[in-house]
């Protein structure tokens, strides 16, 4: 005789074979009797607002030790630097049962899946991050045996740096008889490629189960960078067991990437498909583990598409020399041994030139219709001061200057502030059109990866600083946005250089209701400039002509 269960008693019956812990992803969970006392480790202070533990340039502090048995069910952060790339300057480490290797070790960024040291808003389940990349929370389970240990460390060797953290824990009478598995998540990047190599993002000895991957690429050459499938070693087997599709099938995506956030896959990060461009992309295997008895390894090709040096695509699937960075995350019965080695900050970022607008106001040049300001306070920016352009009509403008030491190949970006109030305005780099002065990346109306095959005309060159997105009306009113966008590439050489804005016009949303007069007005945070790593590019792009001719 057969008894058919309704899935209510099944959930139950499930959670009772497990000692009467559901996953905290469960909502079946919440309504059974737990034998365990909720804990929370914190920065908070009862005494008075001061709860941001504080970090100087180098410093590590313990967040917490915890003592169990036990499991970690949520953690926030909200971090905070004048260092624009303090997401990947915090490296979070976390220690189980005394062992003195972390499980976890990884940039606070990428390990809330916000790569290259960006931020971004990212809603999924084991992972949140809030008010447009300011608040991160992890809901990962994290079971320990004896104890836990947690640490977080300024890795910057300039700015300082801060933090206000909640860690939820739940403290039980006993191991459970099943026993555990270990929670890791760990950072590794290649910054070296080698031509026909293919990238490791995760290896491990023991028996476990693979539960997550976040990957992030800053593309040394245009166009699609991710061609490349992806190979599963199980085991010790010769033979891969899985094999993919490419790169952003693996990340369910189709026909490119597009930033999105989902429960289970995402891209937090994707700026035009040109050179130097900044990619992150997520894929939790929760619904499908990749489990392993005895080892695992997990490889993805470093193939997509190649231009010439005029733009022309040379090949659809060629080797490509992008620096890539990952976190793996999975879950092991024992500690395991780091497999790779953990960079230092100055491998992890490129070198920048940062121009804080705040401080440099009266280094300034501008039209006599333009009024400079830097205003006391604002959530949206780095400095919290904020600058500001006060201006009421076309064709005024700014000047800034900026000192460059070492010639080369520069990627800038600027940190707009975005505001209701706010008008467009036309870049220059040196009085030049940017399509003189290098290579526009200014999403437009255009296709990127063919920008040197088009007239100046069709090059996008201005920014539009009125606020679009408004997610959160009543901080974007008040505050306005940050966001950092892309201008291009540049060739400078030593010495004095100027960026110049130049209003062109403003978005008709910019009026106020019930009146027709526009506002043409700037704000903006910091511009920046990353050394572009074009070492050994050109003949790694005449390989690729070559390999292609011969295949031919």
């Amino acid at each position: 005789m057969r008894i058919k269960l309704s899935s209510a008693v099944v959930a139950v019956i499930l959670l009772l074979s497990t000692g009467q812990r559901g996953s905290a992803q469960n909502l079946d969970a919440v309504r059974m009797p737990v034998a365990a006392k909720s804990m929370r480790a914190t920065s908070g202070n009862p005494v008075n607002n001061s709860d941001a533990w504080h970090f100087q340039p180098g410093e590590t502090r313990e967040l917490a030790h915890l003592y169990g048995p036990g499991e970690i069910r949520h953690m926030w952060f909200t971090a905070f630097s004048e260092n624009i790339r303090y997401p990947r300057a915090f490296v979070l480490r976390i220690y189980w049962d005394g062992s003195d290797v972390p499980s976890v070790e990884t940039p606070l960024g990428d390990f809330f899946a916000a790569g290259n040291g960006m931020s971004a808003e990212i809603n999924s389940v084991p992972v949140c991050v809030k008010s447009f990349g300011r608040g991160y929370n992890c809901y990962w389970i994290m079971p320990f045996k004896k104890e836990a240990r947690i640490t977080l460390t300024n890795d910057s060797e300039e700015y300082e740096a801060g933090s206000h953290f909640m860690i939820d824990w739940v403290q039980f009478d006993q191991v459970p008889q099943e026993g555990i598995l270990y929670f890791h998540a760990r950072y590794h990047q290649d910054y070296d490629p080698v031509y026909g190599e293919h990238y490791t993002v995760f290896e491990t000895k023991g028996k476990g189960q693979y539960v997550g991957t976040v990957l992030s690429s800053q593309n040394r050459t245009g166009h699609w960078y991710g061609e490349g499938d992806d190979f599963w070693f199980i085991d010790g087997e010769k033979k891969p067991r899985l094999c993919g599709t490419g790169t952003e099938d693996y990340f369910n995506e189709a026909w490119n990437m597009r930033v999105h956030s989902g429960l289970y896959t995402g891209c937090t990060i994707f700026e035009p498909r040109a050179i130097d461009a900044r990619v992150t992309a997520y894929r939790w295997h929760i619904p499908d583990p990749v489990y392993f008895s005895k080892s695992a390894k997990f490889e993805l090709e470093r193939t997509g598409f190649i231009l010439d040096s005029i733009g022309n695509v040379i090949t659809g699937h060629g080797h490509r020399p992008d620096y890539w960075a990952s976190v793996s995350y999975w879950y092991q019965d024992q500690v395991a041994k780091p497999w790779c080695e953990f960079p230092s900050y100055s491998e992890r970022v490129n070198p920048e030139i940062v121009l804080q607008l705040p401080k440099m106001v009266d280094k300034m040049r501008h039209s006599d219709g333009v009024e400079l300001r830097v205003n006391p306070y604002s959530r949206a920016t780095y400095t919290k001061p904020w600058f500001q352009a006060v201006n009421n009509s076309v064709g005024e403008w700014i000047e800034i200057p900026f000192e460059i030491k070492e010639a080369g190949l520069y990627s800038m970006s600027l940190f707009q502030h975005l505001r209701e109030d706010n008008g467009i305005w036309k870049v220059y780099i040196d009085d030049k059109e940017l399509y003189e002065a290098g290579e526009s990346q200014i999403a437009g109306g255009y296709e990127v990866d063919k920008v040197r095959q088009m007239s100046p005309e069709e090059i996008n060159t201005t920014l539009d600083f009125y606020n679009i997105f408004q997610k959160n009306e009543h901080e974007d009113y008040i505050y306005g946005q940050r966001r950092e966008r892309k201008i291009g590439l540049f060739e400078f050489e030593p010495g004095i250089h100027t960026v110049k804005l130049m209003c062109v016009g403003s978005n008709p949303l910019t009026a106020r209701p019930g009146s027709v007069n526009l506002r043409y007005n700037l704000s903006a945070d910091i511009i920046s400039f990353r050394k572009f790593p074009d070492k050994g590019l050109k003949e790694w792009i005449k390989r690729v002509i070559n390999d292609t001719a011969k295949e031919n």
